[in-house]
């Protein structure tokens, strides 16, 4: 392989999964089509559970793989450690010289998309959510092509440049189709399973949302159904011991890397509105529960709507009453299997690239935007 590259490129993601799940699956992909890789990534203290599942992978597969400490380095200021960016895709383009630099997402994209720029080198964006993110609108002006995730009416700003490639997820999720035979963890294989996502980084208000709800399931309730939730490190230990507490069937991780058996095991999700968590559920075919991360400029609020109109979600926004509504939701969905189905079915139509958004998005990246849009 290390004879066989024709092409370079040059990758640059933040750390969170819905914008470093698509940079490691299209680095893997363009590794596989002769590219040799290299891919910057934002090494947040947060996010470092899934950075480090993903990023040894990459590395053995043959992707020059570096992270950029930029939680150690906000000291610097922005600014600054814009300037550090910019100078360091500078050295990176004399020394390599890439075909193509591709963003995907946040504010580190920024200098190194303009730095190509200025060097004359082919940009491509990757937009995960339904509306763009601020890194995104601001560099969609200089760069060659742009590859949406969700064919949305949000997307008001479209251009020629513009096309939806699907959300690009690993590749494991969805391939198993049924609920482990065996048991998953402390689950069984024959109970209706609630999985609870917290997203890569975990997700407090919804751990504390879910603690006071099992304080009002009935005695059926919990002797029927057990849960599997993604807590993260902090909070894993109390979550677990509610659950104990309350006689309830738990398993309670910070993480899970086996999120393909997750997904098989569950009947329904109870999510944010994350991209990579959209396209994930949308793979599998699992209604959800929807509960949108209420600032980051309102992002996942319009992913969570945007799935409840196609039928595959219901959406609950945090506030007093959410609680009640969750309960509410949970029990609608647990126990109506047909509901379930048509949600599941539902759902699938928010990724239209699903099945093979890497290779579209590899794609467009190596041949530019002469592909057909989805949708």
């Amino acid at each position: 392989m290390a004879n066989a590259f024709t092409r370079k490129a040059l990758l640059v993601a933040e750390g969170t999964g819905g914008h470093f799940i698509p940079a490691i699956e299209v680095s893997l992909q363009l590794l596989k089509q002769g590219t040799a890789v290299t891919l910057w990534y934002a090494k947040r203290p947060k996010s470092q559970a899934l950075s480090e599942a993903l990023v040894e992978p990459a590395k053995q597969a043959g992707v020059n793989v570096e992270a950029v400490p930029v939680g150690a380095a906000q000291g610097l200021g922005r600014l600054r450690l814009a300037r550090l960016l910019w100078n360091q895709a500078q050295q990176h383009f004399d020394s390599s010289a890439p075909d193509v630099v591709v963003g995907f997402g946040g504010w580190i994209t920024m200098p190194v998309v303009l730095a190509a720029r200025c060097r004359g080198i082919r940009c491509v964006l990757h937009e995960g959510n339904v509306t763009m993110g601020r890194a995104n609108r601001w560099l969609a002006p200089w760069v060659n092509d742009i590859a949406l995730s969700f064919q949305s009416p949000k997307h008001r700003c479209r251009s020629k440049k513009m096309v939806v490639t699907g959300f690009p997820i690993r590749s494991s999720i969805g391939e198993l189709k049924e609920k482990p035979s065996s048991e998953f963890g402390k689950l069984s294989a024959q109970r209706s399973t609630l999985l609870i996502i917290g997203g890569s980084q975990g997700s407090r208000a919804i751990n504390r949302l879910m603690m006071e709800v099992v304080e009002h399931l009935s005695p059926v309730e919990r002797l029927e159904w057990q849960i599997l939730h993604i807590a993260g490190a902090a909070d894993s230990s109390s979550v677990q011991s509610t659950y104990d507490r309350c006689g309830i069937t738990a398993w309670v991780v910070p993480h899970l890397t086996e999120m393909d058996r997750g997904y098989a095991q569950a009947d329904v999700v109870i999510a944010r509105a994350g991209a990579s968590t959209l396209a994930e559920l949308s793979r599998c075919g699992k209604p959800a529960i929807l509960i949108p991360y209420p600032h980051a400029a309102k992002h996942q609020g319009h992913n969570a709507r945007l799935a409840e109109s196609v039928g595959g979600a219901l959406v609950i926004e945090e506030g007093k009453e959410t609680v009640t509504q969750l309960l509410m939701g949970i029990r609608r969905l647990m126990k109506d299997e047909r509901l379930r189905t048509l949600m599941g079915s539902g759902i699938r139509a928010l990724n239209p690239g699903k099945d093979n958004a890497t290779a579209r998005l590899s794609g467009l990246i190596l041949n530019g935007s002469r592909l057909e849009a989805l949708g």
